[in-house]
């Protein structure tokens, strides 16, 4: 699975208001005493987290640890609590995505949260994601063994099928993974499980679209969320298959339920869901269709075969990002690719890059332009930018110790390359994200600026001492161990 492309999910903020919504008004300026009202401070609390993310990280997280607390005291009053159930592994997993997978996000760099960081192991705030994903089953298995299985909110199962989401791509990552794929292995019962939540909330969606039914949570923008995470989910799992067996065995595990995904996309009216919404639903179904082809040729048809998509920024990094997960299906599972090939591929995916390249230079001075720009978006797209400098940087650099024809002839200018690209993306993540940007926006920036710097020390001989100078004693460690594992830079390190 390909690591240079951050998936981010959310469900639409019409459908979060109304199942965040307190079930009933209550004055939190007094004392909670009740399980209700330990509840509902626990959701000020995170709601004061919310507005603090993007400024103060530090304050944030102390706010997302008083509601995690508040939480797991309303559950000792009341262990049944529908609304602290529902919100208790809900946070847990959030705080993962802000803070734990956010690689830039340091924790040395928070203040006064020692409490919070040091909430670990089955009751604390910080968990691994296998952890989160048995957090999630034990709030749901507390009302299916109560009899109150109809409480369970549809936003609960998919909150816990996007945690196995994330499961199944950390798995990925590891090729041990796919050793005796049967029935009984970790992989198949997982994306098993992840299928049947997801599932779950097709099944309550389906019955609230076609028959009426009352629920202010449903509506076709968040069924279409739901269609694109299925979605994407299958692919992360296929871009990990390198042989026609493996892809036929899970095959057998996915196919009626792709179908299903497939009949239920199709009955979705286009004339009322947002249409970038839309796009990303066609998009992560090509990305699903490409993922099951093992001939590259094949696997570039697919997508390429949607006209339509074909000049959308986020199809173009996607089917980029999806390329090189192409290649490390086989490199991380030592099959060699013909050097010919190899060269093709990365030159296939260098064009692209150089496309999408142009293209983001492009939006972000017509953002610089405008006194318009909301929040984020120029910060977004300069960092966005900074991590095509750099993958275009590794792919030159690769190219460039081929031993092919063509790069032994270009072995000089692609190297070169490799440097100017990798100093581009310094001189850009050092720009101005805006007057709007927020903590969070600007940490992605230095991050992206300490994975250049990096590179830039490896290939040009620095010692160690240099790195503390250029990069920080306490940074550097966090980029040489995400680049190791780069083969590019394999040869430079001493």
């Amino acid at each position: 699975m390909s690591k240079n492309n951050k998936r981010q999910f959310k469900l639409p903020g019409s459908v979060l208001a109304k199942i965040r919504a307190p079930d009933s008004e209550q004055d939190t300026s007094k004392e909670p005493l009740t399980a209700v009202d330990f509840n509902e401070q626990g959701m000020v609390f995170e709601e004061s987290g919310d507005r603090w993310f993007s400024s103060d990280l530090s304050k944030a997280l102390r706010f997302y640890y008083r509601a995690h607390e508040s939480y797991k005291q309303a559950l000792k009053l009341d262990p049944l609590l529908n609304g602290a159930l529902y919100n208790l592994p809900r946070l847990e997993f959030e705080v993962y995505n802000k803070f734990t997978k956010d690689e830039s996000v340091i924790s040395d760099d928070l203040i006064n949260c020692a409490d919070a960081l040091n909430s670990c192991g089955p009751e604390g705030l910080f968990k691994d994601i296998q952890s989160l994903c048995k957090s999630f089953e034990v709030s749901i298995n507390i009302l299916h063994q109560a009899g109150k299985a109809e409480f369970i909110e549809w936003a609960s199962y998919f909150n816990m099928a996007m945690c196995y989401f994330e499961y199944i791509e950390n798995m990925g990552n590891d090729p041990s993974c796919l050793q005796n794929l049967g029935l009984k292995n970790e992989l198949i019962l997982t994306v098993q499980r992840c299928i049947s939540l997801f599932d779950k909330v097709f099944c309550h969606m389906t019955n609230v679209l076609n028959n009426n039914a009352i629920d202010e949570t449903v509506n076709l923008e968040a069924a279409a969320v739901v269609c694109t995470e299925s979605y994407r989910m299958l692919a992360s799992v296929y871009e990990t298959l390198y042989n026609a067996d493996l892809v036929a065995v899970m095959d057998s595990i996915t196919s009626d339920f792709i179908t299903k995904i497939d009949s239920f996309a199709s009955t979705l009216s286009i004339d009322i869901i947002p249409p970038d919404t839309l796009t990303t639903l066609k998009i992560a179904k090509l990305m699903l269709n490409a993922s099951r082809h093992q001939d590259f040729g094949q696997f570039l048809q697919v997508w390429s075969s949607e006209n339509e998509l074909n000049d959308i920024l986020e199809k173009q990094l996607l089917e980029a990002s999806s390329i090189r997960s192409f290649l490390e299906k086989y490199e991380t599972n030592d099959i060699q690719i013909p050097l010919e090939i190899k060269w093709s591929v990365l030159s296939v995916m260098a064009n692209q890059y150089r496309v999408i390249n142009n293209k983001l230079r492009e939006e972000i001075t017509l953002l610089e332009n405008s006194k318009s720009s909301e929040n984020d978006a120029l910060s977004s797209k300069i960092s966005l930018l900074c991590s095509v400098f750099i993958e275009r940087a590794d792919i030159d650099l690769e190219r460039s110790l081929m031993e092919t024809p063509d790069a032994m002839q270009h072995k000089s200018i692609l190297f070169n390359n490799c440097k100017n690209f990798l100093k581009n993306a310094l001189i850009f993540s050092k720009k101005s994200g805006g007057l709007r940007e927020s903590i969070s926006g600007k940490n992605i920036r230095k991050k992206k600026q300490r994975e250049a710097l990096m590179r830039l020390c490896l290939i040009e001989g620095k010692s160690q001492d240099e790195w503390n100078q250029i990069i920080g004693e306490k940074y550097w460690p966090v980029e040489i161990e995400a680049i190791a594992n780069v083969d590019a830079y394999k040869n430079f390190f001493s």
